[in-house]
Protein backbone atom coordinates (compact mmCIF):
# COMPACT_ATOMS: atom_id res chain seq x y z
CA UNK A 1 0.00 0.00 0.00
CA UNK A 2 3.17 2.41 1.03
CA UNK A 3 4.65 1.60 -2.43
CA UNK A 4 1.33 2.30 -4.38
CA UNK A 5 0.70 5.49 -2.20
CA UNK A 6 4.55 6.65 -3.09
CA UNK A 7 3.90 6.36 -6.66
CA UNK A 8 0.86 8.28 -6.86
CA UNK A 9 2.02 10.99 -4.96
CA UNK A 10 5.44 10.81 -7.59
CA UNK A 11 2.91 10.84 -10.52
CA UNK A 12 1.08 13.95 -9.02
CA UNK A 13 4.74 15.85 -8.35
CA UNK A 14 5.76 14.95 -12.57
CA UNK A 15 2.07 16.54 -13.57
CA UNK A 16 0.78 12.54 -14.88
CA UNK A 17 -2.99 11.76 -13.99
CA UNK A 18 -4.71 9.08 -15.05
CA UNK A 19 -7.87 9.59 -17.00
CA UNK A 20 -9.16 6.16 -18.74
CA UNK A 21 -7.93 2.79 -18.34
CA UNK A 22 -4.92 2.79 -20.11
CA UNK A 23 -4.54 6.63 -21.11
CA UNK A 24 -2.88 9.39 -18.92
CA UNK A 25 -2.15 12.62 -19.37
CA UNK A 26 1.50 14.02 -18.21
CA UNK A 27 2.58 18.20 -18.44
CA UNK A 28 5.60 19.93 -20.06
CA UNK A 29 6.59 22.91 -18.48
CA UNK A 30 9.54 24.43 -17.60
CA UNK A 31 9.79 22.39 -14.50
CA UNK A 32 9.80 19.16 -16.58
CA UNK A 33 12.60 16.65 -15.74
CA UNK A 34 16.33 16.76 -17.99
CA UNK A 35 14.16 14.82 -20.80
CA UNK A 36 12.18 17.67 -21.91
CA UNK A 37 14.42 17.70 -25.36
CA UNK A 38 13.30 13.93 -25.69
CA UNK A 39 9.43 14.82 -24.82
CA UNK A 40 9.18 17.65 -27.17
CA UNK A 41 10.41 14.92 -30.31
CA UNK A 42 8.06 12.97 -29.34
CA UNK A 43 5.03 15.80 -29.78
CA UNK A 44 6.60 17.05 -32.88
CA UNK A 45 6.49 13.92 -33.91
CA UNK A 46 2.86 13.31 -33.27
CA UNK A 47 2.26 16.78 -34.81
CA UNK A 48 3.44 15.50 -37.66
CA UNK A 49 1.28 12.45 -38.20
CA UNK A 50 -1.95 14.53 -37.11
CA UNK A 51 -1.17 17.12 -39.26
CA UNK A 52 -0.30 15.69 -42.28
CA UNK A 53 -3.72 12.88 -41.95
CA UNK A 54 -6.16 16.17 -41.09
CA UNK A 55 -4.86 19.45 -42.29
CA UNK A 56 -3.52 18.31 -45.94
CA UNK A 57 -7.13 18.50 -47.03
CA UNK A 58 -8.02 21.66 -45.22
CA UNK A 59 -4.88 24.05 -45.61
CA UNK A 60 -2.90 21.98 -48.37
CA UNK A 61 0.18 20.08 -47.97
CA UNK A 62 2.81 23.05 -48.58
CA UNK A 63 1.41 24.70 -45.82
CA UNK A 64 1.22 21.96 -43.71
CA UNK A 65 5.01 21.65 -43.97
CA UNK A 66 5.53 25.25 -43.35
CA UNK A 67 3.48 25.17 -40.08
CA UNK A 68 4.76 22.05 -38.80
CA UNK A 69 8.57 23.66 -39.09
CA UNK A 70 7.62 27.03 -38.07
CA UNK A 71 5.57 26.21 -35.21
CA UNK A 72 5.53 22.30 -34.02
CA UNK A 73 9.22 21.29 -34.81
CA UNK A 74 10.90 19.86 -31.66
CA UNK A 75 13.01 22.85 -31.16
CA UNK A 76 10.24 25.15 -31.25
CA UNK A 77 8.04 23.40 -28.82
CA UNK A 78 11.16 23.38 -26.59
CA UNK A 79 11.87 27.03 -27.03
CA UNK A 80 8.02 27.86 -26.09
CA UNK A 81 8.20 26.00 -22.87
CA UNK A 82 11.85 27.71 -21.65
CA UNK A 83 11.13 31.02 -23.01
CA UNK A 84 7.71 32.02 -23.58
CA UNK A 85 5.70 30.28 -20.75
CA UNK A 86 3.75 27.60 -23.04
CA UNK A 87 2.80 24.67 -20.76
CA UNK A 88 2.07 21.40 -22.83
CA UNK A 89 -0.34 18.41 -21.75
CA UNK A 90 0.11 15.28 -23.45
CA UNK A 91 -2.06 11.88 -23.61
CA UNK A 92 -0.26 8.85 -23.94
CA UNK A 93 -1.90 5.14 -24.74
CA UNK A 94 0.20 3.14 -21.87
CA UNK A 95 -0.90 -0.16 -23.49
CA UNK A 96 1.10 0.81 -26.75
CA UNK A 97 3.35 3.45 -25.15
CA UNK A 98 2.64 5.80 -27.54
CA UNK A 99 1.74 9.85 -27.36
CA UNK A 100 -1.76 10.10 -28.32
CA UNK A 101 -2.44 13.51 -27.85
CA UNK A 102 -1.42 17.21 -26.81
CA UNK A 103 -2.38 20.59 -26.45
CA UNK A 104 -0.31 23.86 -25.59
CA UNK A 105 -1.25 26.50 -23.75
CA UNK A 106 -0.15 29.88 -22.39
CA UNK A 107 -1.17 32.64 -20.13
CA UNK A 108 -1.88 36.20 -21.27
CA UNK A 109 -3.54 39.24 -19.88
CA UNK A 110 -6.87 38.77 -20.13
CA UNK A 111 -6.90 35.12 -20.24
CA UNK A 112 -5.57 31.51 -21.45
CA UNK A 113 -4.72 31.23 -24.79
CA UNK A 114 -4.99 27.83 -26.13
CA UNK A 115 -2.98 27.38 -29.13
CA UNK A 116 -2.81 23.55 -29.71
CA UNK A 117 -5.04 20.42 -28.96
CA UNK A 118 -4.91 17.93 -31.19
CA UNK A 119 -5.95 13.87 -30.67
CA UNK A 120 -4.31 11.08 -32.82
CA UNK A 121 -7.24 9.89 -35.50
CA UNK A 122 -7.36 6.60 -34.18
CA UNK A 123 -8.33 7.81 -30.70
CA UNK A 124 -10.63 10.57 -31.58
CA UNK A 125 -14.32 9.90 -30.09
CA UNK A 126 -12.99 8.39 -26.54
CA UNK A 127 -13.22 12.23 -24.75
CA UNK A 128 -9.42 12.59 -24.73
CA UNK A 129 -10.11 16.63 -25.94
CA UNK A 130 -12.67 17.32 -23.00
CA UNK A 131 -10.26 15.49 -20.57
CA UNK A 132 -7.64 17.96 -21.62
CA UNK A 133 -9.93 20.73 -21.26
CA UNK A 134 -11.56 19.81 -17.62
CA UNK A 135 -7.55 20.02 -16.85
CA UNK A 136 -7.08 23.18 -18.51
CA UNK A 137 -10.81 24.75 -16.76
CA UNK A 138 -8.89 23.92 -13.72
CA UNK A 139 -5.61 25.21 -14.46
CA UNK A 140 -6.80 28.50 -15.51
CA UNK A 141 -8.71 29.04 -12.76
CA UNK A 142 -6.27 27.23 -9.51
CA UNK A 143 -2.97 28.40 -11.41
CA UNK A 144 -3.30 31.30 -13.29
CA UNK A 145 -6.15 33.18 -11.50
CA UNK A 146 -7.93 33.67 -14.84
CA UNK A 147 -11.14 33.17 -16.00
CA UNK A 148 -11.74 32.52 -19.47
CA UNK A 149 -9.80 30.14 -22.46
CA UNK A 150 -9.52 31.38 -25.75
CA UNK A 151 -8.61 29.74 -29.15
CA UNK A 152 -8.14 30.60 -32.74
CA UNK A 153 -9.29 27.69 -35.53
CA UNK A 154 -9.25 27.06 -39.20
CA UNK A 155 -13.21 28.10 -40.43
CA UNK A 156 -12.81 25.24 -42.21
CA UNK A 157 -12.05 22.80 -39.83
CA UNK A 158 -15.85 22.03 -38.97
CA UNK A 159 -14.97 18.92 -36.63
CA UNK A 160 -12.77 20.87 -34.57
CA UNK A 161 -15.47 24.08 -33.99
CA UNK A 162 -18.28 21.02 -33.52
CA UNK A 163 -15.69 19.79 -30.49
CA UNK A 164 -15.28 23.21 -29.19
CA UNK A 165 -18.88 24.09 -29.70
CA UNK A 166 -19.77 20.95 -27.54
CA UNK A 167 -17.78 22.03 -24.92
CA UNK A 168 -19.07 25.24 -24.13
CA UNK A 169 -17.03 27.90 -26.59
CA UNK A 170 -18.28 30.30 -28.52
CA UNK A 171 -17.37 32.40 -32.13
CA UNK A 172 -16.50 35.88 -30.79
CA UNK A 173 -14.13 37.04 -33.65
CA UNK A 174 -12.58 36.07 -37.37
CA UNK A 175 -8.76 37.23 -37.15
CA UNK A 176 -6.28 36.49 -40.55
CA UNK A 177 -2.59 36.46 -39.81
CA UNK A 178 -0.08 36.82 -42.21
CA UNK A 179 2.51 33.65 -41.06
CA UNK A 180 5.08 34.34 -43.51
CA UNK A 181 6.07 32.30 -46.76
CA UNK A 182 3.05 33.53 -48.50
CA UNK A 183 0.72 31.73 -45.76
CA UNK A 184 -2.57 33.02 -43.92
CA UNK A 185 -4.20 31.21 -41.30
CA UNK A 186 -8.02 32.31 -42.14
CA UNK A 187 -9.51 31.88 -38.11
CA UNK A 188 -12.53 31.83 -36.16
CA UNK A 189 -11.58 33.05 -32.17
CA UNK A 190 -13.18 31.07 -29.89
CA UNK A 191 -13.54 31.31 -26.20
CA UNK A 192 -15.11 29.66 -23.00
CA UNK A 193 -15.76 31.79 -20.01
CA UNK A 194 -15.48 30.05 -16.55
CA UNK A 195 -18.40 30.34 -14.75
CA UNK A 196 -18.89 32.63 -11.90
CA UNK A 197 -19.92 30.27 -9.10
CA UNK A 198 -16.71 27.88 -9.93
CA UNK A 199 -14.99 30.35 -7.79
Amino acid sequence: MQARQAAVAFRQRMGVKTITQGTRIQKLSIHTPDDLEARCAAVAELADEIWHEHFTAIIGAVQVDYMLAKFQSAERICASIRQEGYVYLTAADTEKDRLIGYCGVVPEDDGLLLSKLYVHSDFRGRGIARSFLEELFAMCRQEYGLDRIRLTVNKYNFSAITIHEKNGFTIIDTVKADIGGGFFMDDYVMEFVLPKDDR
